[in-house]
């Protein structure tokens, strides 16, 4: 075994592999619990994610002798190893349970499986841990390490599940992380960790490539058999992404699939299933271009907009199966242009599928884009006679949080403002989403809350606002269709009789009131306090509060109906017990250590610390859930969450690590890197909206540039917080494992805090609390310069630890214990 004198370029390529690894790991299992449970599952893997890592810290801290720095690098190998078979074990488990439990039992026994992947962070929570708190401490290179891997972590998946499939990419990560721990140990002359390492490495590697193999040749191989309470049995097409996985399986010949039909067709049709997340889902239609079979079509209340006024242009937001295309081809739209955010969808419906849907894109007026529809409205030309949303709700979870969904961005008072703009003179928005009379109301009514609020902005007056908004409903659908230009007596008189013909109901129309809730916010009397009375949550969504379909309080969970039609009041349910969980977590690695030290240390001496490394946990984290919330909105596609955001955030933190070395800066270097802190994170906090407002119209391109050069400053400098602490009280050698760890859990609970606060308050709120935590992290700074001497931190560093001798020794003195080898 050998005591490293300093630290090494393998130490730095080490931490580089291993924190790539983690961060790619836990997106990886966001995406398996989306698919396999539901989306807010998948909210959990980031907590685990922290959870694990924590834990890793606290084993550190724990047991400083075994953990001593002449055994890091076996330490680390051996750990990096368990990473690998402890991530590919809990995987496998993952996936293999149903196929071996009773159906009854499956969810129960995956709720428990999900424990599992605790231990593998755990893992990489020990390693990183490693080296960043038993190393002889270099200044912010290592933990610049640490970021710059996190960022390539999640820059990398997103290609990788371009090339191969998750399980396969899960496989590669294990192979990645053991070789890892070769390297650290591949000189040190520990030939049983050397071996070890290499070959779990060696084996991982080489399933890797056989199962690559034979999932691009179609052959079985291991993947989801299971999700949702469903076998996934016949699979004709599978494509994952790092925000979806898309499927189609057969469905034969049926009857025409509809939302919301008045009556069921008697013909039957040969149809496909499409589904996303093995949770939401629509059709793709056989269509030989005989126009007259899709009859059936003119029933579906989502199409009730062809009847109130026949458009001639038509845009729809959503293609999915092509479903919508067959409707405006159906009603005689000249143009049709349909905008699909998603590349595996638009692949299905343009190659693989093709040939079954009839070509949709080939077919005369019609014209197909992947892209976003807000950013592909808002930079071009073209004007629309009708936009059509019909029931978008992917449920598919987004690496960027479990409840930051990609359909966020349609249903906010700002998008409709981009979609009236979008339309030509006496154009229709059309948007069609669930509905029941009884138990679920609120987003019919959060619809019309954001139809008065978007139409007021366009200028019409409060008194009209009814003169602009018809809803119909068909069973458990309603479709909400707005104006901008007030329906004439005669065009609505018109729109009435065919609606009524068709056996569509109508809920509001200029004549037609529905209850006293949508006549207040059609009058445009409904202010704050009228929104708090509801019981339900139903204030127009905005940019900044973009959670359309979370309609209920977090106060009112135990009077909401668990039968409402979708699962949002689950995800709800899933924050609140996150929340009780994390402060519990934080009670048993923050408070409980630091009562037991108390009781051999001065508070004078521990609390600034362990209060320094909780704030800079919350506030880096609280920021980093805002900012990648509100720019993802901005950016309008889900892969920039972590492309983008998530990816500049940890690169630029990491350059501003590498800025802080080894010595405690002298005051002056102090306080201009605590005042370019606060300034830049400030700032950063009042551009945002200001960005996001002026520069909604710019292509992509100038989109992602405008988003990095505001994040990049708060960026730099919250990346030197960290470091820079670690240099202030570096004589607190055998507690760093410790600040490690609370600064783990603090960023675990703030993960979750910040996506309560969002949901409640806004964004901006979220984003405010993480500035005020900086500020915390500066008072402490500076309290701490000016009342404790540099001798009472070291003095204070060692005593009542109840280290061994020799750890004793060596977090009295790191540069006389890094000389030492064994």
């Amino acid at each position: 075994m050998q005591a490293f004198p300093r630290v090494l370029g393998r130490h730095y390529f080490a931490i580089f592999v291993l924190a790539s690894a983690t961060l790619s790991y836990q997106i990886l299992i966001t995406r398996f619990f989306s698919v396999m449970l539901y989306y807010h599952f998948a909210f959990a893997a980031i907590s685990l994610a922290m959870l694990g890592l924590t834990r890793g810290a606290m084993e550190v801290y724990n047991k400083p002798e075994r953990y001593a720095l002449e055994h890091v690098g076996m330490e680390f190998a051996r750990h990096a190893s368990w990473f690998a078979i402890t991530g590919v074990g809990a995987m496998v488990a993952f996936l293999c349970v149903p196929l071996v439990i009773p159906e009854q039992y499956v969810m129960a026994a995956l709720a428990i499986t999900t424990v599992a992947f605790v231990r593998p962070f755990t893992e990489s929570g020990v390693c990183i841990t490693l080296l960043l708190t038993r190393l002889p401490y270099s200044g912010g290179w290592l933990y610049a390490a640490d970021l710059a891997g996190a960022a390539l972590g999640c820059l990398g998946v997103i290609f990788v599940l371009l090339m191969v499939d998750p399980v396969s990419a899960t496989l590669a990560i294990g192979a990645f992380a053991a070789g890892a721990g070769w390297i650290v140990v591949r000189d040190s002359g520990d030939i049983r960790s050397l071996r070890l390492s290499g070959a779990i490495a060696l084996s991982l590697a080489a399933v890797t490539i056989v199962h690559t193999g034979l999932e691009a040749s179609g052959r079985s191989h291991l993947g989801v058999f299971w999700a949702k309470g469903a076998q996934q049995m016949g699979t004709l097409f599978e494509r994952w992404n790092t925000y979806s996985r898309v499927r189609v399986t057969a469905w034969g010949e049926t009857a025409p699939f509809g939302w919301g039909l008045t009556h069921v067709p008697e013909m039957k049709i040969d149809q496909k299933r499409l589904d996303i997340d093995a949770d939401a889902a629509t059709v793709i239609t056989r269509y030989d271009g005989d126009i007259s079979k899709l009859s059936y079509l003119k029933d579906d209340v989502i199409n009730a907009a062809y009847l109130v006024q026949p458009p001639a242009q038509v845009a729809v937001v959503g293609v999915g199966g092509g479903r919508d295309i067959l409707s405006a081809l159906y009603f005689g739209a000249k143009r049709i242009h349909g905008i699909e955010i998603n590349p595996a969808i638009f692949e299905v419906l343009t190659d693989k599928f093709a040939d079954f849907s009839g070509h949709l894109d080939r077919q005369p007026g019609v014209s197909l884009v992947n892209a976003e529809a807000r950013s592909y409205i808002n930079h071009s030309s073209d004007r629309y006679d009708l936009v059509q949303i019909s029931l978008i709700d992917t449920w598919a979870a987004t690496a960027a949080g479990g409840l930051t969904l990609t359909e966020n961005r349609l249903y906010t008072v700002e998008a409709w403002g981009d979609f009236y703009r979008a339309l030509n003179p006496g154009g229709m928005l059309s948007i069609s989403r669930w509905y029941d009379p009884d138990i679920h109301r609120g987003e019919f009514y959060r619809l019309v809350a954001i139809a008065a609020s978007a139409l007021q902005r366009k200028g019409v007056p409060a008194a009209e606002l009814a003169q602009h908004v018809v809803a119909l409903n068909v069973g458990n659908i309603v479709t909400v269709i707005t104006r901008p230009d007030a329906f004439t007596d005669a065009q609505w008189q018109a729109a009435r009789t065919r609606v009524l013909a068709q056996g569509f109901k109508i809920l509001l129309g200029p004549d037609v009131a529905f209850d006293t809730v949508t006549s207040t916010l059609l009058s445009g009397m409904a202010d704050a306090a009228f929104f708090a009375s509801l019981p339900e949550n139903v204030t127009p969504s905005t940019d900044d509060n973009p959670f359309f379909f979370y309609t209920t309080r977090f106060g009112n969970l135990a009077r909401t109906s668990p039968n409402a039609p979708t699962h949002n009041n689950a995800a709800i349910n899933m924050t609140l017990m996150l929340i009780i969980v994390s402060l519990l977590a934080c009670v048993y690695y923050i408070i409980t250590p630091f009562v037991r030290l108390a009781k051999r240390m001065p508070l004078s001496t521990l609390t600034p610390p362990v209060a320094y490394f909780c704030a800079i946990g919350m506030g880096f984290m609280l920021i980093e859930i805002s900012q990648m919330q509100r720019l993802m909105v901005f950016l309008g596609h889900p892969v920039y969450g972590l492309g983008v955001v998530l990816f500049t955030i940890l690169l630029f933190s990491g350059i501003g690590s590498a800025t802080v070395g080894a010595q405690a800066p002298r005051s002056g270097a102090l306080i201009v890197r605590v005042v370019a802190l606060l300034a830049t994170v400030v700032l950063a906090g009042l551009l945002t909206p200001l960005l996001t407002t002026w520069a909604r119209s710019a292509t992509t391109d100038m989109r992602i540039l405008s988003s990095v050069l505001l994040l990049a400053p708060p960026a730099f400098c919250m990346g030197m917080m960290f470091p820079l602490g670690l240099s202030i009280w570096r004589h607190h050698a055998g507690l760093l494992p410790f600040f490690w760890s609370a600064n783990g859990i603090t960023s675990m609970f703030a993960s979750v805090l910040g996506m309560a606060l969002s949901i409640e308050f806004g964004i901006a709120t979220t984003y405010t609390l993480g500035a005020c935590f900086y500020v915390v992290c500066a008072l402490v700074i500076f309290i701490s310069r000016q009342g404790i001497r540099a001798e009472e931190f070291a003095a204070g560093s060692v005593k009542g630890l109840g280290l061994a001798p020799q750890a004793e020794a060596a977090a009295a003195n790191p540069a006389a214990a890094s000389a030492q080898s064994t």
